[in-house]
């Protein structure tokens, strides 16, 4: 535990003194504070539109985090060769892995937190009152959603360059959210040989709408008693498969 504590300690202070950081946190703060002139615009309210738009912004908050600095943290270390330097120490692969990722989970949650301070600011002075309790809950999945995509950039730079491991990060993602529509296309289909592929695609891929109930929480709709703990055991189980499958790649590459 220690030597993973050690790795992760290391890439979070390599991680917050990236610039790409703060360009999107930047980005990200700005773009709260366009939304709130959105609700003069919209059917809804500004409340609703402050909430629909603040967690729009941290799921993509949340992505940009983990293509631009997720792979690039692994990713470059490959590349430049620095990974030697701490893979020759009593390191395992497994141990940096895992490190690799708790360093840039915890980044991403002090972010999070960061960004979720400002749009609950925000709704609490335009409704004069706290938001809902379903907002934290909405903020909490998205966290474990980012864990799902961290995990993910990390697998992808274990067997592909930095630029590649990004594209193949987004297209993780966008597969993700269309996992339902995957499903339909595999019903819908005629060739069995594509029904097949769409079939294997459905479940080998993440729903990542489970961590998604913004518009539960935008339309003040209930949520399912139990959901949030099934969705987060359902993040745990594929953040813990997907860095499995890294520690294996890992443990396999030729440095």
């Amino acid at each position: 535990m220690r030597v993973i504590r050690l790795v992760a300690l290391n890439t979070f202070k390599e991680t917050i003194r990236n610039k790409v950081l703060y360009n999107i946190l930047l980005a990200a703060a700005v773009a709260l504070l366009i939304a709130l002139s959105f609700g003069d615009l919209s059917v809804m309210s500004r409340v609703q539109v402050m909430a629909d738009f603040g967690l729009a912004t941290m799921s993509l908050t949340g992505l940009l985090l983990a293509v631009f600095i997720g792979v690039g943290v692994l990713g470059t270390e490959i590349n430049d060769k620095t990974v030697y330097g701490v893979l020759c120490k009593p390191v395992g692969r497994t141990q940096f892995i895992i490190g690799k990722f708790l360093g840039l989970f915890v980044t991403l949650v002090l972010n999070f937190l960061l960004i979720a301070l400002i749009f609950v600011t925000a709704i609490t002075v335009l409704a004069g009152q706290m938001p809902h309790t379903d907002i934290f809950a909405a903020v909490f999945l998205l966290m474990m959603e980012m864990s799902v995509i961290i995990a993910a950039a990390i697998l992808a730079s274990c067997f592909t360059t930095p630029t590649l491991a990004a594209i193949f990060t987004l297209a993780f993602y966008a597969a993700g959210h269309l996992n339902d529509l995957i499903s339909l296309s595999a019903d819908a289909q005629i060739n069995s040989a594509m029904k097949t592929v769409l079939v294997i695609l459905h479940y080998a891929l993440p729903n990542l709408e489970h961590f998604n109930i913004r518009t539960q929480v935008v339309f003040d709709l209930p949520v399912a008693n139990g959901f949030i703990w099934l969705a987060c055991l359902y993040g745990l189980f594929y953040t813990a498969l997907l860095l499995l499958l890294s520690s294996l790649l890992f443990a396999r590459k030729d440095l």
